[in-house]
């Protein structure tokens, strides 16, 4: 029963993430717009890594697994973010989020099953089976790769690996660990995709152009302040879950619910009007995360 109530309150965190994500977005009024995403990564990384030291009591000792883990997923993160921002210049959005999301489950599916001897029944890769029909659903209005460069399909490969891979890493640091030194796993991470993403603005010359965007008004910090919030507790949960629950499951209802929820709040707090596709996605969602649940 407690697993299922933290993975519910991990789910709605992660979608409370990605709303205060949006609305970041929306209300950003940096004077260059494109400073968004890089004001965006550094604030993220440092304030999470910050939330970690602190709620371990200022403590950091850290085994070398986890300095390798970690460092390992801040990489990741910096390549899945670096496709996410050149593939959706290159071509269809909804491709990219069907690439992502579908290898945001397949991989730790896969992995756990090869890695971690974790063994899923005939009625759990069903379920699988039925959020990954509801994320073709989800994405398919303007999916399209026609005309599509092999510049544009590597980036969604890259995304396809790189967020499975990140799950994947989570998961295998818990499993070592057996659940111990995670805020030492969420400091590493955070902080070295901040300190990365900020050698990224250095290097190619727009640090100027970064310190002017922290100009972003009042609403959008909070909006970014609020996400980091999510993110943070978020995360610490599912290092706490993935000791307790398959990786692959785990993923696979975080990954539905998430969808779940920020479909409801697109209807609700945007007056977004579905259409038939995407609510009969939604319904498979919903249906997998009840099979899951069983």
């Amino acid at each position: 029963m407690l697993t299922a109530v933290l993975t519910g309150l991990m789910v709605v965190l992660y979608s409370l993430q990605s709303l205060f994500t949006r609305l970041y977005s929306k209300y950003y009024r940096g004077s260059d717009a494109s400073a968004a995403v890089p004001v965006f990564s550094l604030c993220y990384g440092l304030i999470i890594a910050l939330c970690s030291w602190v709620s371990a009591g200022f403590g950091f000792a850290p085994s070398p697994a986890t300095w390798l883990f970690g460092a390992l997923n801040a990489v990741i993160l910096m390549v899945y973010n670096l496709s996410m921002i050149q593939g959706g210049r290159a071509g269809s959005y909804s491709a990219l989020m069907l690439c992502s999301l579908s290898g945001g489950i397949l991989v730790p599916l896969i992995s756990g099953w090869l890695f971690l001897n974790e063994k899923l029944s005939a009625l759990q890769l069903g379920a699988v089976a039925l959020m990954l029909v509801s994320i073709a659903l989800l994405n398919s209005k303007d999916f399209s790769l026609k005309g599509a460069s092999g510049r544009f399909l590597g980036w969604c490969a890259l995304l396809f690996f790189s967020n499975g891979l990140y799950g994947v890493v989570l998961a295998l640091q818990a499993r070592r660990l057996d659940g111990a030194e995670r805020s030492e796993m969420l400091v590493i991470l955070f902080a070295l995709s901040a300190l990365l993403s900020l050698a990224g603005e250095l290097v190619s010359g727009k640090g100027r152009r970064l310190c002017q965007g922290f100009a972003m008004g009042w609403r959008s910090l909070v909006s970014l302040l609020l996400c980091c919030a999510s993110a943070f507790v978020a995360a610490s949960l599912a290092l706490r879950l993935l000791t307790l629950v398959p990786s692959g499951l785990l993923y696979t209802v975080d990954n539905g619910g998430v969808l779940v929820l920020s479909f409801l709040y697109a209807v609700l707090l945007f007056h977004e009007k579905p259409q038939k596709r995407e609510t009969a996605g939604i319904a498979l969602a919903v249906v997998s995360i009840i099979l899951i649940s069983l």
